[in-house]
């Protein structure tokens, strides 16, 4: 098997992403996925990266660009990250936080943040590995 190629996520990679997502516990279909993907493209401040291994998709992460009023300058924070369940351990995780990391560098970020439910112990590993440093919790309301 090759190494991974990372590129630009495009439309007509909805059906495979919406799996990915679904296999975070995210059930999308391709038409959602199509909507998000250009939602995002729209609004500006956001990447979305695939791997891909011997040109099958295989991978995603998406990046959202942010201020805040604790630190100076841009953060990113990583809205999803996923690899196929066959395709782990086989780099395209860390290519892809490389090409985030690269991306948030490139758009002025000096941080990149990446929550991660508390059941993702496999994902909190490979975050540690990767030189992240787990610094709090995160706390949700959803609105009506």
């Amino acid at each position: 098997m090759s190494e991974p190629t990372i590129r630009a996520a495009r439309l007509d990679d909805a059906p495979v992403l919406a799996r990915l997502m679904a296999s975070l516990g995210y059930p999308s279909t391709e038409y959602e996925m199509q909507t998000r993907l250009g939602q995002l493209n729209k609004a500006g401040g956001y990447g979305a990266l695939v791997a891909e291994l011997d040109g099958d998709v295989t991978g995603l992460i998406a990046l959202a660009l942010g201020y805040s009023l604790e630190q100076d300058g841009a953060h990113a924070r990583i809205i999803a990250l996923v690899v196929a369940e066959h395709c782990r351990g086989l780099g395209v995780g860390q290519a892809l936080l490389a090409a985030g990391e690269a991306w948030a560098h490139e758009h002025g970020a000096n941080s990149l943040i990446v929550n991660s439910a508390h059941q993702r112990e496999h994902a909190h590993h490979f975050y540690e590995t990767q030189g992240y440093r787990d610094t709090g919790l995160r706390f949700v309301k959803t609105l009506d």
